[in-house]
């Protein structure tokens, strides 16, 4: 069967995004099922025998018959059929199944195609995700089931070196040991993180099972003697404790990569699983000949994975001897680019910086290594932050259908659909790293901004909550809890958990800027510029727009017309140069308009892909492609705004769609409304923002696109509205119960 959509009856199937759909409901299935559904499509009519289901869809996997009956169940569920009287899926006793719904390929849709460079993955398998008889607690483990596969925690090998020093590479080790299970699809291999945390050897085996839904656990020690290496590792039931497996390697240090196969193969022996040969081969498979190259980059990761700017940094140059030691080593390519990612994230550099450096590691990653996931992965954060979630998520599949064990995969492509506004999606991708990866902090973070988006805010405090209690030491939970109590009107509580964000993570320019709104929108300029001021002073990131809102709010025109004369902006993409002109439009000053614009505006193919909506711009109520069609109506091209303000206002209404709950969402179709002499709808519109908790109204006092409302009464009641509410805000800052 094709991997273009076709129909089965009445239900639309999408191979490629694991997808069914029938009268506006949409269902989405797990890759397994999915090709299980395409096998009795491509056969309409015809019996499939159970073998020949396990041969396609189990391929490289021991299962019994019992999955099929189980999956065969399951998709007859997600159907709306019965087995009494199928529409789609007939039982053929002793024999099979066969399709007896109608099916019919669709036509491509006219002009359909893939953005930029996703292309490369055109064709490409749906993830093979694994078999699992039922999903973990949101928030654990959850006991092994007996019917489920094999399921591994690798716990961190201890440093029995006489001085002690070898910490890094005991922990690269276990990382590496860890991955190497995770390409057997008949295993479930436990995350890094989940497993990381049993690592003191003082919880009994049972209970680690029960946490982490593990049946074995693989524990071991290094102990390096100058050019020695002696391994210890064992295989334990965490039913009972019994040890399943042993043995002990006393090499040169030379052999670490080879230990490490066999120790894999050994494990993969002792539970008997059977390996396809295409999974045998990848077994064995190195990443580098250089065993200096290798330690280079196992204590590049050991760095990373601190996420300090200083700890980057040393794992920058740590990839970076590793690559000029094996210039053929993809995996420290990989590294190498997430180290520099994480750079966005945790040291502020910019994003242009950053995709500077990111980009041609990836490309070389993946000229050395086309089937490496680590690559799709590390490459998928950089398009998410480049607004090209379509290509994140096809490159995230594809590191999923190398590695279905790969947690931190399904961790990014939950974040990429939240990024597409699809949150549904999201938490489906978050449910599958509850399986790999109980304990991860960034889940239940991930899982919290998503929850906040959907409006479901008791549940989205509880998962950071969680995330909280899981590293306490990272600011990643307290940031996410104040965009929690911000979606909420809660500012003085936004304001308490940036701040404790920012103990832990003072190198944070994009907590430090959203820092400086909240004392904007709570009309508390001097904090807010105290802030701006440790912004400069360390020159943390791009911070010319934060400057340009602080002028605006505090009404510094003469300040705010300066800055934006002082841009330089000859070289910035269309995007950052519409986002400039947004406050040359609220100075009304055409000729620093028509400069900061430059030929952003001039028609092309990408104009649309230029400005194309983000759901984080968005809640933070800014939206270019609404400002340039602002800039459009005020050179006479109302065409062109109306054609802008339409995509804009198609985009507001996917999201509400999809359960997006923001107050900033409402702001910004108001100003749509506004711009179309909608005065009532916009006026409403506002009324909502102000119900869901807007509460900036500096920016409603200067917004262009609100111009025709200034002069209704109800405009400038909800304006002294939202003063009155402030105030009241500004008593609570310091109240003790703002936390």
């Amino acid at each position: 069967m094709p991997n273009r959509p076709f129909r089965i009856g009445d239900w639309r199937v999408d191979p490629a995004l694991d997808e069914i759909s029938r009268d506006h409901k949409r269902i989405k299935l797990e890759p397994r099922m999915m090709r299980l559904l395409c096998r009795l499509a491509a056969s309409p009519g015809e019996v499939v025998s159970l073998n020949e289901l396990l041969d396609h869809v189990w391929h490289g996997v021991v299962v019994s018959q019992s999955s099929v009956y189980q999956a065969v169940a399951n998709l007859r569920r997600q159907l709306g059929d019965t087995e009494e009287e199928p529409k789609y899926i007939a039982t053929v006793p002793r024999k099979g199944y066969r399709l007896v719904a109608a099916v019919s390929l669709e036509a491509p849709a006219a002009g359909s195609r893939l953005r930029r460079r996703s292309f490369l993955f055109t064709g490409m398998a749906a993830a093979a995700l694994v078999v699992v008889a039922a999903l973990v607690m949101r928030f654990g483990g959850g006991a092994p089931d007996a019917n489920a596969l094999p399921t591994i925690a690798v716990l961190p090998f201890s440093d029995l070196s006489a001085d002690a020093s070898n910490e890094a590479f005991c922990a690269g080790l276990t990382d590496e040991l860890l991955n190497s299970l995770a390409r057997v699809p008949a295993l479930r291999v436990v995350g890094r993180t989940s497993a990381a945390r049993f690592g003191d050897g003082a919880t009994p085996m049972p209970e680690i099972g029960k946490a982490l839904g593990a049946t074995h656990v693989l524990e071991g020690s290094v102990r390096r003697s100058e050019n020695r290496l002696r391994i210890s590792a064992q295989l334990v039931s965490t039913k009972d404790g019994v040890e399943v497996w042993s043995n002990s390697f006393d090499r040169p240090a030379t052999d670490v990569i080879q230990i490490q196969t066999q120790i894999a193969r050994a494990v993969v022996d002792a539970l008997s699983v059977q390996l396809s040969p295409e999974t045998d081969e990848r077994l064995e498979r190195t990443p580098t000949t250089q065993v200096n190259a290798y330690d280079l980059y196992l204590l590049g990761r050991h760095q990373q994975l601190r996420r300090t700017p200083e700890a980057l940094d040393r794992a920058i140059s740590y990839h970076e001897a590793a690559i000029a030691a094996d210039p053929a080593f993809a995996l420290a390519y990989a590294g190498l680019a997430d180290a520099q990612m994480a750079r966005y994230y945790y040291a502020g550099q910019s994003l242009d910086d950053t995709a500077k450096r990111v980009q041609p590691a990836i490309d070389a990653a993946l000229r050395l290594d086309p089937e490496l996931a680590e690559a799709y992965a590390a490459w998928a954060v950089l398009l998410m932050e480049q607004w090209r979630t379509d290509e994140a998520i096809t490159a995230l599949k594809r590191a999923i259908a190398i590695n279905s064990n790969y947690g931190e995969a399904y961790l990014r492509l939950g974040a990429a659909y939240e990024y597409d506004g699809r949150p549904q999606e999201a938490l489906e991708a978050y449910d599958q790293v509850a399986v790999l990866d109980p304990l991860h902090t960034q889940l239940h973070v991930r899982r919290c901004l998503t929850l906040q988006n959907l409006g479901r805010y008791a549940d989205a405090e509880r998962a950071c909550e969680r995330g909280f209690e899981l590293q306490p030491d990272i600011p990643n939970a307290l940031w996410a809890r104040g965009l929690n109590a911000y979606a909420q009107g809660k500012l003085p509580q936004a304001i308490a958990h940036h701040e404790a964000a920012l103990v832990r993570a003072p190198a944070r320019a994009d907590i430090r800027s959203e820092l400086v709104m909240f004392y904007l929108d709570l009309g508390l300029a001097e904090r807010a510029e105290k802030e701006l001021a440790k912004l400069r002073l360390a020159g943390q990131g791009d911070i010319a727009m934060t400057v340009a809102r602080y002028l605006l709010a505090t009404g510094d025109v003469k300040g705010l017309r300066q800055h934006l004369s002082g841009l330089a902006l000859q070289d910035a993409a269309p995007r950052e140069r519409v986002d400039a002109a947004f406050f040359a439009l609220a100075l009304d000053d055409a000729p620093i308009t028509a400069r900061l614009t430059g030929n952003a505006l001039v028609p092309r193919a990408a104009l649309a892909d230029d400005f194309a909506l983000g759901l984080y711009r968005t809640r933070w109520g800014v939206c270019e492609m609404c400002t340039a069609a602002l800039v459009e109506r005020s050179r006479g091209n109302t065409k062109a705004a109306e054609a802008l303000q339409s995509t804009a206002g198609i985009y507001f209404d996917g999201l509400e769609k999809n359960g997006h709950v923001w107050h900033a969402l409402h702001y910004l179709r108001a100003g749509l409304q506004a711009q179309a002499g909608e005065t009532a709808a916009a006026l409403a519109s506002l009324d909502r923002a102000f119900e869901l908790g807007w509460r900036r109204g500096w920016l409603m006092r200067a917004d262009p696109a609100l111009k025709p409302l200034r002069g209704e009464k109800k405009f400038k009641d909800l304006l002294a509205a939202i003063d009155a509410a402030n105030a009241e805000l500004r008593k609570a800052l310091s109240s003790p119960d703002r936390k």
